[in-house]
């Protein structure tokens, strides 16, 4: 079946599009590893979550687990309640987050199986150390309500593949290219955060360079999956109640900026355990390259 695409948005040479049907060959040259965003229209198509996913469906299940949101504690059911009655000009905090992994992971079920656009994922390899992922959470759901806006501009941590798959209601997103990473204002301490917190209405005096960025926004909506590659700056604000299901992904594309993250992290503190683990990574890489290519998960 031949591609289907929409033009999300453009901006100069950047378009992003909405593409349905496409095969991961064209996803890997397209953009996998060209680290270019695309907007899938239906990578979730046989996850239970599609229709399971609901406002009312957590307040059933989840309504009094505690959640904590901004330094707020809620009942997640009281969450969802004020989600679904905030506005634009009167947002709930934001995000409400759950983690799978760690806290629910009889929902992972639902959000499976794995699209063949997240494969092969090394975060759960074997072979990999965990500590070399940091306090990188790899498959969570987020709340939002009207005008709920991520707190900060960020590429995903340890140079990760982010893909947010928009379950319920529409999120609107800003990226912004890795080339502009000059112009965003890093955290020194954390490099994967901007500085400005209000990437709407900077302070041009405070932030000058900012005005070389060029953001491009556009909306996802329900059933459709977001792949933001490493290193692209994003943030999303909900346009209308959401939940959305993101997932981290490393693999061979972005494995050379997940070793050069792991090797900034460790020689601020360890500069000589820092060599001996970009060696390490440099050898693991080289043994999944391997076994991805005949077909084997270690």
């Amino acid at each position: 079946m031949a591609t289907k695409s929409v033009v999300l948005a453009q901006l100069g040479d950047i378009v992003v599009e909405k593409k349905y049907g496409m095969s991961y060959e064209e996803f890997k040259k397209d953009h996998l590893f060209k680290n270019y965003p695309v907007v899938f229209g239906d990578a979730t198509k046989d996850w239970p979550a599609r229709n399971k996913f609901t406002p009312d469906f957590f307040k059933e299940h989840y309504g009094n687990h505690e959640v904590k949101v901004q330094g707020q504690h809620f009942k997640l059911g009281d969450f969802i309640d004020l989600m679904m009655t905030a506005t634009e000009d009167n947002p709930a905090p934001y995000p409400c987050k759950l983690n799978l992994n760690r806290d629910y992971p009889e929902l992972i079920p639902d959000v499976t199986p794995r699209y063949n656009f997240a494969l092969p994922d090394r975060t759960t390899s074997k072979i990999l150390p965990s500590n070399f992922l940091g306090a990188a959470d790899t498959l969570e759901i987020f709340f939002g309500s009207p005008g709920g806006q991520f707190p900060y501009m960020h590429y995903d941590y340890m140079g990760l593949h982010a893909y947010i798959n928009q379950l319920y209601g529409e999120k609107e997103f800003t990226v912004i290219p890795p080339d502009q990473t000059p112009f965003v204002y890093q955290d020194p301490k954390n490099p994967w955060v901007s500085l400005i917190d209000d990437q709407r209405n900077p302070d041009l005096n405070k932030f000058p360079l900012w005005k070389n960025v060029t953001p491009i926004r556009f909306v996802v909506g329900p059933g459709e999956t977001m792949f933001i590659p490493n290193g692209w700056w994003h943030t999303a604000r909900s346009v209308t109640p959401t939940i959305s299901v993101a997932l981290d992904v490393l693999n061979a594309s972005n494995w050379g900026r997940f070793v050069n993250e792991v090797d900034i992290m460790m020689s601020r503190q360890k500069p000589l355990k820092a060599k001996v683990a970009k060696a390490l990574l440099t050898v693991i890489g080289g043994v999944l390259t391997t076994t991805e290519k005949i077909g084997l998960k270690i």
